[in-house]
């Protein structure tokens, strides 16, 4: 074999074992790719899952705590802080939140802190019904009545991972009868719950201000 035809023969070699060798290194990618978003899922759906049957079991509370002058007063003046630092403190035990997801749940409440303090009276009477600052539904599913230990059978789909951060849908019983949008992050190598839908029902400051004008 001359020179020509050992260079033909090498470089023919070459090609074939790379472009075979691409094609595994990149089947071997995308299999571990898949496994590892599945094992995120099995991890996302649990966290979920514990997210809820602890807020039904352990924290039923809803919205944010009012602050009142007297304990008999019926005009509240703001966000109860002291109650609510205690609040958030139970949240960070869990181990279930992002350190995004007190920041935007602290934003919400600063929101409602100063709309209350810009409204008359007339707004702020608690034996009044409900306040225009309660979204008169639970932040936890943005609902009203829902099935007897729902977290037990919640089932996630619509995964969308996007540097670190996922955002997904979970729903319950009938796949069609709801859809509620949730995002987690990764901290510390552990999912953790980032946005739930039901915080956005709250307004901001000027929202606010346009449903008192009405």
């Amino acid at each position: 074999m001359n020179f020509k035809n050992h260079i033909f023969v090498f470089f023919t070699t070459t090609f074939l074992f790379t472009s075979c060798g691409g094609s595994i290194i990149s089947k071997i990618a995308d299999n571990g790719d898949k496994q590892s978003k599945n094992a995120d899922s099995i991890e996302l759906t649990t966290l979920v899952r514990n997210v809820y049957e602890w807020h039904e079991t352990k924290f039923r509370r809803n919205g944010y705590p009012y602050k009142f002058n007297t304990p008999s007063d019926s005009i509240f003046i703001g966000v109860d802080w002291d109650a609510y630092e205690k609040d958030m403190e139970v949240f960070k035990k869990t181990g279930f939140f992002s350190k995004n997801f007190f920041e935007t749940h602290k934003s919400i409440g600063l929101s409602i802190d100063s709309s209350i303090k810009q409204s008359s009276v007339k707004w702020r009477n608690i034996n009044d019904g409900i306040p225009i600052w309660d979204t008169d539904a639970d932040d936890w599913c943005g609902c009203q009545d829902y099935p007897d230990n729902y977290w037990k059978t919640l089932t996630l789909n619509n995964f969308i991972f996007d540097n670190g951060i996922v955002t997904f849908f979970w729903t319950w019983e009938n796949k069609n009868e709801k859809q509620y949008k949730m995002k987690a992050i990764k901290e510390d190598e552990k999912w953790r719950i980032s946005y739930i839908e039901g915080f956005t029902f709250y307004g901001t400051v000027t929202d606010y201000n346009i449903m008192i004008q009405k």
